[in-house]
C-alpha cells in the first residue's frame, strides 16, 4: 500500500460519504431524481467556493481536491486511473513523502488559479476534483519520461511529452475562448492550468519540498544561537595529534557548518559522528587558546 494507494483509497471513501452524507436541496429539485432532490454535505463545507474562500475559509484550497462529481462516477475513476498509472512511476524518484507534499501543493496551487481566474472572469460558481493535482502529477511524470508511449483506444500510439502537451492546449484553449467573450465552461480548466505549470516548473526548477518542510518544522526564529565561542591563536598546538589528516582551515570550515546546522535544526539534529566532530574541534581550539 503506497501513498498512491492511500490517496486513491481517501478519495474513494469521501466519494461515499458524499453520496450517502446528504440533505434536502434548498433550491427543490424534479422529485424523483435523488442527486437534484438532494446535496451533499461533504460538498457544501469543503467544495472550492470563492466567495468563501475570501471570506477565510482557506481549507477549501485542498478539500476540494478529495472531492469528485456524484452525477458520474467516471470523474473519480478517470482521476485515480491516471494517478495510478503516472504517480507509480514517480515513486521510483520521490520519496513518498516528498510525492504526498507535491500531490498536496499541487492541488493548493490549481485552487489558487482558479480562484484567481474567477475573480477576474466573475465566475464564483464552486469546483471540486482531484483533476488539477493529477494534472500536476502527468506533466512531471511526461517530462521525465518522455519517449514513454501511450495508447490512444488501445491501437494509437503517442509519446507522453505529447500526450501532456494535448491535455494542455485543450486545457488552454476553452481558457482564451472564455477570454474573448465566450461561454463559460463547466470544467474547470484554469485549475489543471495551474497543475500543469506547478508539475512543469517542479521538474524544471528541480524544486525539493521535503526538504523545505523540514527547515519550516525546525527552524524557530525565536530560538537563541548556541552559545558556543571558539577562541582563536596563533601559538602552536599542544596536541598536534588532534589533526591528524587535516589544516586548521578545513576544520574551522566543518565547525562552521555544523554550528549553522544547530542554528537551523538544533543540536539534537546532529549526528553521532558530528558531535564527535564538534567536541574535537571545540578541543582544538580550546587547547590553542
Amino acid at each position: 500500500m503506497t501513498i498512491i494507494g492511500w490517496i486513491i483509497a481517501v478519495n474513494v471513501a469521501v466519494f461515499v460519504v458524499q453520496n450517502v452524507w446528504t440533505q434536502p436541496n434548498p433550491l427543490g429539485g424534479a422529485g424523483n431524481n435523488y442527486l437534484r432532490d438532494r446535496v451533499s454535505i461533504l460538498d457544501e463545507w469543503f467544495s472550492l467556493k470563492p466567495d468563501a474562500v475570501l471570506q477565510g475559509q482557506i481549507w477549501r484550497l485542498t478539500t476540494y481536491d478529495f472531492l469528485h462529481a456524484r452525477e458520474s462516477i467516471w470523474h473519480l475513476v478517470f482521476n485515480m486511473y491516471l494517478l495510478y498509472l503516472t504517480g507509480r512511476r514517480l515513486l521510483d524518484v520521490y520519496t513518498e513523502r516528498e510525492f504526498l507534499l507535491f500531490y498536496l501543493v499541487a492541488g493548493v496551487l490549481s485552487g489558487i488559479a482558479y480562484l484567481i481566474w474567477g475573480l477576474a472572469m466573475t465566475d464564483m460558481r464552486p469546483a471540486i476534483g482531484a483533476s488539477g493535482a493529477v494534472s500536476a502529477v502527468m506533466v512531471s511524470y511526461a517530462m521525465r519520461w518522455p519517449e514513454d508511449r501511450w495508447y490512444f483506444f488501445f491501437v494509437i500510439p503517442v509519446k507522453a511529452i505529447w500526450l501532456a502537451a494535448i491535455t494542455a492546449i485543450m486545457d488552454i484553449y476553452p481558457m482564451l475562448l472564455e477570454l474573448g467573450g465566450g461561454r463559460q465552461s463547466n470544467i474547470a480548466h484554469s485549475a489543471h492550468v495551474g497543475g500543469l505549470l506547478f508539475g512543469y516548473l517542479y521538474v524544471k526548477r528541480r524544486w525539493q519540498l521535503e526538504p523545505l518542510l523540514n527547515r519550516i518544522a525546525f527552524s524557530n526564529p525565536l530560538k537563541r544561537r548556541p552559545k558556543l565561542r571558539i577562541v582563536r591563536d596563533e601559538g602552536p598546538s599542544s596536541h598536534p595529534e588532534l589533526l591528524p589528516s587535516r589544516n586548521e582551515a578545513h576544520l574551522q570550515e566543518r565547525l562552521d557548518e555544523l554550528l549553522a546546522k544547530i542554528t537551523d535544526h538544533g543540536q539534537a539534529s546532529l549526528t553521532e559522528s558530528e558531535r564527535s566532530e564538534l567536541n574535537e574541534a571545540s578541543r582544538y581550539f580550546r587547547e590553542r587558546r
